[in-house]
């Protein structure tokens, strides 16, 4: 998963200062105070002055993602989301059977079980309960003739854990074979109103396949086998979802058509699920870096802040030696103009 960070920037009036001390330990000497020449315009240095002498400073500058108190967040308010895409792009050739593709969405699917009877319930259950997100009007393989991009909103279904599924059914007529797709650049994007943005690819959405009517042939690889996916790669396959693809090309999968033959009679209703996604997640913010060892004297530090805001930031100071550890954690705030 990808997160691009970049700048809150503020709307801001009067400058502000305060200093706060938190979890002080009494065996560690260290406070923190703002320089008094400081101008708190973005693009000049803010001085912090150090009193004390520890074994190690680390800091928090208080910038996006670096924000002591997101420290061990992992999920953003569902209300700082703007929106939520999935977007792919695709091809269909080849076969002849039209009409053969939808996508659906859940907030409730309990997932595959890999027991076979249960799970053919299960996706029968989701079948007539989940939300169509296409019509074979938007889905149409005239549509996808050439590589063609298309996207769906997902905001709408953001606010709990979600699955998404892909279905290919088509009636086999024993004369005209089935089309295969060829999915590409598959991604699910959320924009927050912050401007972070969140990614996630093939490999973050736990793809797994499920064929409710498995091809018997002996001749071919999926054998029976209704979680055939092909990722390995071994022998003659078709009328199933092909997950090898995604193991060559970044972000991609297939669904393999196939016949007419005497090998392949069996009508298509294979689907490819998404495990649940949350998708509200984010990374933990990380600290700035570290500002001394027990090696060097510190007496300030000068950090530039390039966007105006309000700042909160958090400086951690310890001693640590044979007889234990102690540190005590300093914050400051102030406003750029």
């Amino acid at each position: 998963m990808k997160i691009k960070k970049s700048i809150y920037i503020l709307a801001v009036g009067a400058l502000f200062v305060s200093c706060n001390d938190l979890d002080v330990d009494d065996n560690v000497d260290f406070n923190v105070s703002l320089a008094p020449e400081n101008t708190y315009k973005a693009g000049e240095p803010v001085v912090f002055n150090f009193d004390g002498n520890p074994d190690y400073i680390t800091w928090w500058s208080g910038e996006e993602g670096h924000v002591y108190a997101n420290r061990e967040r992992t999920e953003l308010p569902l209300e700082e989301i703007e929106s939520v895409t999935l977007s792919f792009e695709a091809q269909a050739r080849y076969g002849k059977v039209t009409n053969t593709l939808s996508l659906f969405v859940s907030d409730d699917f309990p997932g595959l079980s890999k027991d076979a009877a249960t799970d053919k319930a299960r996706v029968a259950d989701f079948e007539t309960n989940a939300t169509s997100l296409s019509s074979n009007e938007e889905l149409l393989e005239s549509k996808f003739a050439n590589r063609t991009a298309t996207s769906f909103d997902l905001t709408p279904y953001s606010a709990s854990e979600m699955t998404l599924a892909f279905h290919y059914k088509a009636d086999f007529d024993g004369k005209n074979s089935l089309k295969r797709w060829d999915f590409y650049s598959v991604a699910i994007t959320t924009v927050y109103k912050n401007g972070n943005t969140t990614t996630l690819g093939v490999a973050d959405l736990g793809l797994m396949a499920f064929d409710c009517n498995p091809n018997t042939d002996p001749q071919h690889a999926q054998h029976g086998d209704p979680y055939f996916d092909n990722s390995s790669g071994s022998g003659s396959c078709s009328g199933v979802w092909d997950l090898r693809s995604s193991l060559t090309r970044v972000n991609s999968f297939t669904y393999l058509g196939g016949g007419p033959s005497e090998t392949y009679t069996n009508d298509a209703d294979d689907w490819l699920f998404t495990k649940a996604l949350k998708l509200n997640t984010c990374d933990p913010d990380e600290n700035s870096g570290v500002l001394k060892n027990i090696n060097v004297r510190l007496p300030s530090y000068s950090y530039v802040y390039t966007e105006p805001g309000t700042y909160t930031v958090t400086f951690i100071a310890g001693n640590q030696n044979v007889y234990g550890a102690a540190r005590t954690i300093q914050e400051v705030t102030f406003t750029i103009k």
